[in-house]
């Protein structure tokens, strides 16, 4: 790091290799915004409307993630309209697929076709979908109208965090994204209420209806507020700049990667020829994918030489990371609540709090702190030392003993981790590259952590099952008679129509032994990622 009495360098883990990473210097204090953008050649918006931008940011990313939560506690109201159990897993299936997919195309046809008419497709797009999903008449609709939403969706993540940061200084960045990341994790606990209530007092389609108004909303504010300057060229010459081949093959790589991720273990056995097949295809498309991005395409979504920064590889790598083990527990925790406690699904949500206000503390505070002291590497270093020591604890003491004080206070500890790296190492990317690849690296870093938490999901997922149906295999065999096998496998509450307290305690036992562990092979995750870090700052 460089630090001199006139100017405060915002760090980067590896700053010593003049083809690799750069450092930017970010001073003086008194006039740190006025320059970093004669440095950048970003956009400086007035503070009003700057203000107004940056509210018209937070109700966008709040309507994505209220959107990705809702639909959780809508499921069962839809399904019974519909009478379509055996589709109900296509509703996230086709929003994941197609969410997933945008961010990397959304970020390059920014840059094509510029930020503000990208953006406003993108939430027109997301509006109209919502719209259609809350009128549709059966469930083939809703899916098709899902997986549109979720083109719009994906997008809107992608290029709010783009948008912020044409229009904010690196030092004022991290604030205002801290936020973002602080409003994102309110959104995550409004969406499963709010869908409860819906479904409860109005109807499942408010869900969606609800979008409207905050969408409109949203629009209006960025039409008449957010200038930002447009690429030259007429419209003839941006479409010719689109790297079809490389979107067609993204979207076709993506597919055939989630579709066994999502299927192996439930629809599929893991070594069934359906799972192998889309796995090898996969494979096969990336390195097609590979060819085209640095061979054929003339301006290619995924340019070569974003990869030849060793940080922004090191970034990527403890992003995906980083969203194996953040989605993993946020999906596989609510699942020990209702095990422990026998609540619902919507109440064991509700009993993760702790992880999420811990997020969307120390979320905005790492922001902050990155403001007023141009440090990043030292906040990362922190909250993954605290996420380790978070997973540590969760692997070993949540189990049937532990108290809802633990319980609440390893999962404040682990959010608290979250927190502190969730948008530095956003800070920490864009700092390590020309202006010109920042759509691109901010794109491919939240489509590393969507792919991370796919897989983090699918992995830990294996591992539960595998150790939760041999535990219960082997006690059926111990206690022939006592218990309904396939129901204990497949229905987590089921424990509590036992009578028999200690047939209950004993399967009870051998969920948490299975969640366990899951947990576990968190840790490596976080060893591996701070491996990651400390080996880039050597280089």
């Amino acid at each position: 790091m460089i630090e001199t009495q006139d100017s405060i360098a915002i760090t980067v883990p590896n700053s010593h290799d003049e083809n690799d990473n750069k450092v930017l210097n970010v001073a003086p204090k008194s006039n740190v915004t006025d320059s970093y953008y004669e440095d950048e050649k970003s956009v400086l918006l007035p503070i009003k409307e700057l203000v107004l931008v940056f509210l018209a940011l937070l109700l966008a990313v709040f309507l994505a993630g209220l959107d990705q939560m809702i639909i959780a506690t809508c499921l069962p109201n839809i399904v019974s309209e519909f009478n379509s159990l055996d589709q109900i897993t296509w509703i996230g299936t086709a929003y994941l697929l197609t969410s997933t997919t945008s961010q990397p195309i959304s970020g390059k046809v920014s840059d094509i076709f510029g930020r503000k008419p990208t953006f406003l497709v993108a939430l027109g797009t997301f509006i109209i979908a919502s719209v259609l999903c809350g009128a549709a008449q059966n469930m083939i609709m809703l899916i098709v109208f899902r997986g549109l939403s979720g083109l719009g969706a994906g997008a809107i993540i992608n290029l709010l965090m783009i948008i912020m940061s044409d229009v904010t200084s690196q030092r004022d960045r991290g604030k205002y994204q801290g936020i973002i990341g602080g409003v994102w994790g309110i959104s995550s606990i409004v969406g499963p209420l709010a869908g409860g209530l819906f479904s409860d007092h109005l109807s499942w389609r408010w869900a969606f209806f609800i979008n409207l108004p905050i969408g409109l909303i949203t629009i209006i504010i960025v039409i008449f507020f957010l200038h930002l300057p447009r690429p030259t060229g007429s419209l003839g010459e941006k479409l010719k700049r689109i790297d079809y081949l490389g979107s067609c093959l993204i979207f076709t790589t993506v597919v055939c990667l989630l579709l066994p991720t999502n299927w192996g273990g439930d629809t599929y056995p893991w070594n069934s020829p359906q799972i192998i097949t889309l796995y090898i295809a996969s494979f096969i498309f990336l390195l097609i994918l590979i060819y085209v991005e640095t061979k054929v395409a003339s301006e290619p979504i995924i340019p070569a030489q974003i990869f030849k920064v060793r940080t922004a590889i090191a970034t990527f790598i403890f992003n995906l990371l980083f969203g194996m083990v953040f989605y993993s527990m946020v999906f596989y925790t609510p699942l020990y609540f209702q095990v422990m406690k026998g609540v619902s699904a919507t109440e064991s949500g509700l009993l993760i709090l702790p992880l999420i206000l811990g997020l969307v503390i120390f979320s905005a505070v790492a922001g902050l702190i990155t403001t007023y002291t141009g440090r990043v590497r030292e906040i990362i270093w922190i909250g993954s030392l605290i996420s380790v020591a978070g997973a540590v604890l969760i692997s070993i003491f949540f189990d049937i003993s532990s108290t809802t004080g633990q319980q609440i206070g390893y999962l404040l500890l682990i959010g608290c981790g979250f927190g502190l790296v969730a948008q530095t190492t956003l800070l920490s990317l864009q700092s390590c590259v020309e202006i010109e690849y920042l759509a691109t690296v901010t794109a491919m870093y939240n489509f590393s952590r969507i792919i991370g938490g796919i897989f983090g999901v699918a992995i830990l997922g294996a591992i539960f099952n595998n150790v939760l149906s041999e535990g219960l295999s082997t006690y059926s065999q111990l206690s022939p008679g006592t218990f309904n096998l396939e129901r204990a496998r497949r229905e987590p509450l089921y424990l509590w129509q036992l009578t028999d307290l200690d047939v209950r305690q004993n399967i009870m036992q051998i969920y948490v032994n299975a969640l366990q562990a899951a947990y576990r092979l968190n840790i490596p995750h976080y060893d591996l990622k701070k491996t990651i870090t400390q080996q880039n700052e050597k280089q």
